[in-house]
């Protein structure tokens, strides 16, 4: 089954580019007032502390500025070194909350904007090349998968599920009895974690909805994980629903052929 490797040509990534860019003139804005202070003050001590300010701002600019030149290569599905995936990943984590409070500011939607970055660093995952046993992997899901009238409690055991057919965990654990990988269902954050720490896997497929898994992937920033957004027809929360085909291709990009 092959794999899209193609970034999500949405209104979200051209968002959170305009975010960016708006990052990026403040940033050398107060960097050119940075430097137009070293020049004109003369005390050695006050020198010292615009010069350290200034370069440490030039850095976080450079780094800036390359991630938005990996995101709009990337956006034309156009090959980045490993070295700018690297610097991506890494200020797409420092950046978050300033470009999260940046759209609140200027009305965009939040789940654009999560959006956004779980595309972002699906890009980088898929990117790269992996082979690990079916065994290494987990597949996380949030509990409101499961029908809200169902009554077996699934999220201690997913084989107190009946596999009526009636929701998606059904065919998750089809895809957990096909490839041998972790199949996880958590009623939340605190959970998810603790099923990671105990199980420790290599590389994880989450489901959820923006906000959680964009708190995921802060989180767990050292673990490759592959993000997927949860289909919610009766809103968010309740009867939540997984493209399995998605699932499936996720798991297959990090399984060894």
């Amino acid at each position: 089954m092959a794999v899209d490797r193609k970034i999500s040509r949405d209104d979200s990534t051209k968002q959170f580019l305009i975010l960016l860019l708006i990052i990026f003139g403040i940033f050398l804005l107060l960097s050119t007032t940075l430097i137009r202070y070293f020049n004109k003050n003369n005390i050695i001590f006050y020198k010292t502390i615009f010069l350290v300010v200034a370069i440490l701002v030039i850095v976080i600019g450079i780094m800036l500025l390359l991630t938005i030149f990996a995101i709009t290569m990337l956006y034309f599905n156009k090959d980045i070194p490993h070295i700018m995936k690297v610097i991506m990943k890494y200020f797409m984590i420092i950046s978050q909350p300033f470009v999260m409070e940046l759209g609140k500011i200027i009305k965009f939607n939040k789940n654009s904007i999560r959006s956004a970055y779980t595309n972002l660093n699906n890009q980088i995952i898929l990117s790269e090349k992996y082979e690990f046993n079916g065994e290494d992997i987990l597949v996380l899901s949030p509990h409101c998968l499961q029908k809200d009238f169902c009554p077996h409690k699934i999220t201690n055991d997913i084989y107190n599920c009946k596999r009526c057919g009636k929701c998606d965990v059904d065919k998750l654990i089809d895809l957990r009895e096909k490839y041998g990988i972790n199949f996880s269902l958590v009623t939340g954050g605190t959970l998810a974690r603790k099923v990671i720490v105990e199980l420790r896997p290599k590389a994880i497929v989450a489901i959820a909805c923006e906000r959680d898994l964009l708190s995921g992937l802060m989180d767990v920033s050292k673990i490759p994980i592959l993000a997927i957004i949860n289909e919610r027809p009766q809103g968010p929360c309740i009867n939540t629903q997984v493209d399995i085909r998605r699932v499936e291709k996720a798991i297959l990009h990090f399984i060894k052929e």
